[in-house]
């Protein structure tokens, strides 16, 4: 080929290409190629010369570079008359293309190829359309080209039936105008409309101003991705694109129209259109209030309606800032209010506002206006009382009318006369008034009303009859009583003049006569730890006998400790009892005063403790001429703690001086010694008072004394519970220090409680240094150091009682500073296969099943009154029920604190299962009840008048299911059960409980009583309370409705019962509830609790209290969340209730053992307690001590 054939053949060619002659292209990969041409033989009439097959192959790349193959001469040549057109491939990014040319001797024509099938259908639109009938989707393709499916689906002219739900299915598309292969189409199916649901979920609080909806996927859609589905909501101007619609303000009880979508990629799934209508929106307030009164008890209110719609009206009143409130609705056409049998002279305060109900009652904001009824009569006075002041003169006294019925500032009238004829008259701002000159031997009535200053009420009378003149008999009467005195002086004097010279032949004898008191003393070995249980069980078998042995061996006095300084002259007054006398070798001396005999001495000793030698002084109480003595001797052994384990006066006996002032004189010089009381705090078993004391000769700082008087010790006996004693020691430690003086213990005659308390916190204080104790050689030591230490077998035996129990039990009382990492750590499993420390406390807790008789419940005709046969009261703490009132042996008027009847005997036909529980405040006795039958209700409303209960706190339904809980025990209006009349009051609802007021009325009692009863509804049968905020607030509340009581000596045991609390049974909710006030009672008094010692009270009172783990640790949960940590402090509630403040004298309870005190023991030893403040000379044989007794300490080793 020449070079001008060369030439002419790429001229051509570019010609070619400028003019858009292209071949076929097919997608091969981002290469440049260079291939020839098969080779076949030319036809006949051409050259090599005349025909030139040309194949290019041109491939665009990403970054658009172009490459040309170089031309390939081939001997066979072919051609195409079609013509060529450029084919774009939108979706391919390299492309190839190859031009097919042939050129004849003289012209040249292009050869065209067919557009590939994914070129031609490279943008395809698709709508889904989905059938319910056979729950598949339509795909509509809109293509003009072949659809060919796989074999599940069907195709047709632009249209593909049968594709399930989130599915991806292939389609392959082709024509005739378009080469192979043919194009895959994915169609991806979106989710059915089914899976998709459309909730309304507004709040109905909000519902006034507010819409919500929210799409909810309902069905798998497994193969479709989630992150293709979006949402759209609108109503009304707000439009969001979230799954969940949530929008306002809108206008209260208006409509709109919402539309919400849900798509899947671009593709509409479902679309609900709705209107929606606001809810009511609250309404306005009425216009106009007015109140006016109409006469003394009748009273009015006006108002105009709101403007906005409303239902009805809530209409309230009450006594301002005092009394129930009272509720109740009004119609709507209501715009006037009447009041009938108002109290007179009385101001009320009426709140009216109007409420609309929708999805909640919406209530408008309220007007309130106040009006004062009109004055009137008031009522007679009462307890008119006549007392005569001489043979003729009169005081006349009343007590006030129980209503004014106007201003309280009036007069008290008196009218006095006799045989009808009015004599004279008077009037005073306070009813009393004394009458003089009046005749002797003559009969007057006295008649008392009061004015109001605007009514006069009526009179109230009574009579009395002057006496005869008396001067000539008071003459008579002196002179006779003058000389009886006289007698009795000198009878006085010559006993005391015996008794003199009898005591100085008693020193003389004692000095010459010394016993050997050792010889008696047993062998009795420690007790470990590990068998302490045991050994006082073994011990206390057979009434006590081996206690009783070991007691009765430790001489009462060692007679050969001297005892020379306490029975001198001059120091015999200053001893209580003549028997108890300090030995001199360890007798506390004091400071001694010039000039004064027997100034050092004081009827106190020093007492070793544990290893610690001098811990405790145990002295006397005071008497008035040794008060000064005693605050000498605090401040001069620097004493900082004074346990006193008496009471001033038991049984109407004096036991001790008062020697501290009290809080109204605030401070007082006892010598050179000056306290000031700076704090005083009562508790249910002792009484705190921190004292700072100075010295006035003594320039140096004063120093503060803390007084912890224990008044739980009954007058004979020791206390049933040997806790009450480590409670109280607990409450001494955390009061002493190492840098104080000593200890003073001391009771009446500073041995027999003083020993006691000392032994405990001696041997409890070697129990946990060695795991041992070794009581009875440690009440020797007691005895060589003071005489008759540990003064009864009762007192040696509760020494052993509360080493068991601190042993069994531990200590189980917490802190509120404390509270929350406690529980924090008492409710972790380590390991967590073993139970919680708090699961491990409450299996340790006794059962006390059977532990105590139940005769009277067991009885044949008893057993139909009882609701569980496995809850029956035992005997000795169960209410029993007294025989009808006898009016005439009572006053008309009783307190709150007194009792009806105690010496009424019980009724012997009447039985009902309810028994005392012993309240926080141990005076205070609360009823654990069952709910009533039908044939006992009569019975509970007269347990409830008979022991004067003021609250009745209800834990169950009437029904649980179908099965009775409690007979409905109260109705409308007024009910009679026998001599009691019951009249429902008032009723209030509250979102947990109901309070019902009723009035009790007595047949032959005037006075009628108010009593609240509380019905909590949040509790079921088997359940724990729903709702226990509520229910603290419900303990709280009807706190405010029990009596302040007064400091009164004397008061007895179940002398007053305020609370009564029933469920079903008497015990499964009971017990709970019971335990709980009485825990948040000590939380808000001591700030410290313990629920172990709580329930185990409880369980001892009645069976089944606080059974399970469940209501146990529910315990410890409502307290943590009642007083919840702050920033690492509690946080207390900050309105506390006054607290009923007891005095420091109680009684004794009834018998009430405990795990490891037999009763028949008890019954025995208790009844040598009489003797303990009664000291008398003892004269013992003599022994002989052992080591296993104790070591002697040092001071008795060189005295003897």
């Amino acid at each position: 080929m020449t070079m001008d054939l060369w030439l002419k053949l790429l001229a051509l060619a570019c010609v070619c290409l400028d003019a858009g002659v292209v071949g076929q292209g097919t997608d091969q990969p981002a290469t440049t190629t260079t291939t020839g041409a098969p080779k076949a033989p030319a036809p006949s009439g051409t050259s090599p010369a005349d025909t030139m097959v040309v194949t290019a192959t041109a491939t665009a790349s990403p970054a658009l570079s172009n490459h040309t193959d170089s031309p390939t001469r081939t001997s066979n040549s072919t051609s195409n008359s079609s013509g060529l057109a450029p084919t774009t491939h939108p979706t391919t990014p390299t492309q190839r293309l190859t031009t097919s040319l042939t050129f004849p001797t003289t012209t040249a024509a292009p050869t065209t190829t067919k557009q590939p099938c994914g070129e031609k259908f490279a943008n395809v639109n698709v709508i889904y359309e989905y059938d319910n009938n056979t729950e598949t989707f339509h795909a509509k393709v809109d293509v003009d080209g072949k659809l060919e499916c796989q074999p599940n689906q069907t195709c047709g002219n632009k249209r593909v039936d049968g594709l399930p739900e989130c599915q991806t299915i292939n389609v392959k598309i082709s024509d005739d105008s378009c080469a192979d292969p043919p194009k895959t189409l994915e169609l991806h199916v979106p989710p059915g409309p089914g899976n998709f649901k459309l909730d309304e979920c507004v709040d109905p609080e909000n519902a006034d101003t507010s819409i919500c909806l929210e799409w909810t996927i309902t069905g798998g859609m497994k193969g479709c991705l989630t992150d293709n589905i979006t949402y759209s909501h609108q109503c009304g101007k707000f439009t969001l694109t979230n799954k969940k619609f949530e929008n306002g303000p809108f206008d209260p009880h208006h409509n709109y129209t919402c539309s919400s979508k849900v798509f899947y990629g671009n593709h509409l799934v479902v679309e609900k259109i709705q209107t929606i209508e606001t809810d009511f929106g609250p309404p306005d307030l009425p216009s106009n209030v007015t109140c006016e009164s109409v006469n003394a008890t009748h009273g009015r209110a006006t108002w105009k309606s709101p403007q906005r719609f409303f239902h009805n009206y809530h209409l309230c009143y009450n006594l301002t800032n005092s009394g129930p409130l009272n509720c109740f609705k009004l119609n709507k056409n209501k715009e006037e209010y009447n009041w009938d049998n108002l109290n007179a002279y009385t101001t009320y305060q009426v709140s009216i506002y109007a409420y609309v109900i929708g999805k909640v009652q919406r209530n408008g904001p309220a007007q309130t206006c106040t009006f004062e009824t009109e004055s009137a009569a008031p009522s007679e006075v009462q307890n008119i009382m006549v007392k005569a002041l001489s043979d003729n003169s009169m005081e006349v006294t009343c007590v006030p009318p129980v209503q004014f019925n106007g201003p309280a500032n009036g007069d008290y009238k008196l009218d006095v006369k006799t045989g009808g004829t009015l004599v004279t008259s008077d009037s005073k701002r306070k009813c009393k008034f004394y009458v003089t000159e009046l005749h002797y031997s003559t009969e007057y009535t006295f008649e008392v009303y009061y004015h109001n200053g605007n009514h006069g009420g009526p009179p109230r009378s009574a009579s009395k009859s002057t006496s005869y003149n008396s001067k000539a008999l008071i003459a008579f009467l002196v002179f006779l009583i003058i000389v009886t005195s006289i007698a009795l002086m000198v009878v006085l004097y010559k006993i005391y003049d015996l008794h003199k010279s009898r005591s100085s032949n008693l020193d003389e004898e004692q000095e010459l006569v010394v016993r050997d008191d050792e010889k008696q003393l047993m062998n009795v070995e420690p007790i470990h730890a590990d068998v302490l249980l045991e050994t006082y069980k073994r011990k206390i078998a057979d009434e006590g006998r081996l206690f009783l042995a070991e007691f009765q061996s430790i001489p009462r006095v060692f007679s050969k400790f001297p005892i020379k300084e306490a029975r001198k002259s001059f120091n015999q007054n200053k001893n209580r009892y003549v028997d108890i006398l300090p030995y001199d070798y360890n007798r506390v001396e004091l400071s001694e005063i010039n000039g004064d005999a027997g100034s050092n001495y004081i009827n106190a000793s020093y007492i070793d403790g544990y290893k610690e030698p001098r811990k405790y002084i145990a002295a006397q109480g005071p008497r008035e001429e040794t008060v000064d003595d005693f605050w000498r001797m605090i401040w001069e052994q620097k004493a900082t703690v004074i346990v006193m384990v008496t009471r001033c006066e038991e049984g109407n006996r004096n036991k001790c001086a008062e020697y501290w002032p009290s809080m109204e004189e605030s401070a007082r010089e006892y010598g050179d010694v000056l306290v000031k009381v700076t704090e005083y705090k009562t508790c249910p078993d002792y009484i705190i008072q921190k004292f700072t004391i100075t010295n006035k000769k003594e320039k140096i700082a004063g120093r503060e004394v803390t007084h912890i008087q224990f008044t739980s010790w009954p007058d004979h006996g020791v206390p049933e519970d040997p806790h009450l004693l480590l409670k109280l020691r607990r409450r001494v430690n955390a009061f002493s220090n190492f840098f104080s003086g000593p200890i003073l213990v001391h009771c009446s005659a500073g041995v027999g409680r003083t020993g006691t308390y000392i032994g405990i916190d001696a041997m409890l204080e070697g129990l946990e240094a060695e795991n041992r104790v070794d009581v009875y050689g440690y009440v020797v030591k007691l005895r060589r150091q003071r005489c008759l230490m540990v003064q009864v077998e009762a007192q040696y035996i509760l020494i052993h009682q509360a080493l068991v129990e601190y042993n069994q039990f531990g200590e189980t009382e917490v802190s509120l500073s404390e509270f929350h990492p406690y529980l924090l750590n008492m409710k972790k499993r380590d390991p967590p296969s073993e139970p919680s420390p708090l699961e491990a406390e409450f299996q340790r807790l006794p059962s006390y099943r059977s532990w105590r008789t139940q005769h009277a419940g067991n009885r044949e005709e008893n057993k139909s009154k009882n609701r569980a046969s496995s809850v029956i009261p035992y005997d000795f703490n169960r209410v029993q029920l007294r025989h009808e009132l006898d009016v005439s042996k009572e006053s008309e008027h009783e307190s709150d604190e007194s009792s009806d009847d105690d010496s009424d005997t019980e009724d012997a036909g009447r039985y009902i299962n309810a028994s005392f529980v012993m309240s926080y405040w141990k005076p205070e006795v609360m009823i654990a009840a069952q709910g009533p039958l039908k044939d006992t209700i009569g019975d509970f409303w007269q347990m409830v008048f008979q022991r004067k209960v003021k609250v009745i706190v209800m834990l169950t339904e009437l029904k649980n299911g179908e099965q009775e809980a409690c007979a409905q025990y109260w109705g409308e209006g007024k009910q009679t059960f026998g001599d009691v009349e019951v009249h429902a009051k008032d009723t209030t609802a509250s979102s947990a409980y109901t309070l019902r007021v009723f009035e009790l009325r007595h047949s032959k009692r005037k006075e009628p009583r108010t009593v609240y009863q509380y019905q909590y509804s949040s509790w079921g049968a088997d359940e724990l309370p729903s709702a226990p905020k509520e229910l603290v607030s419900m303990i709280r509340d009807l706190k405010q409705h029990l009596p302040r009581r007064k400091s009164a000596d004397g008061s007895k045991h179940h002398k007053n019962v305020p609370v009564l609390v029933h469920c079903r049974d008497g015990s499964q909710q009971t017990g709970l509830f019971c335990a709980l006030f009485n825990l948040l009672e000590s939380a808000e008094t001591e700030d410290v609790i313990d629920v172990f010692q709580v329930v185990k009270s409880l369980r001892k009172a009645r069976p089944g209290m606080v059974p399970t783990f469940e209501q146990y640790q529910f315990l410890y949960d409502v307290i943590a969340s009642t007083y919840p940590a702050q920033n690492g402090q509690v946080k207390k509630n900050p309105n506390r209730e006054d607290k009923i403040q007891f005095s420091n004298e109680v009684d004794r309870p009834k018998p009430e053992a405990n795990c490891v005190s037999p009763v028949s023991a008890q019954e025995k030893v208790q009844a040598e307690g009489r003797e303990q403040d009664d000291p008398k000379p003892s004269n013992s044989p003599a022994g002989t001590d052992h080591a296993a007794n104790g070591p002697e300490s040092p001071a008795l080793t060189q005295s003897a």
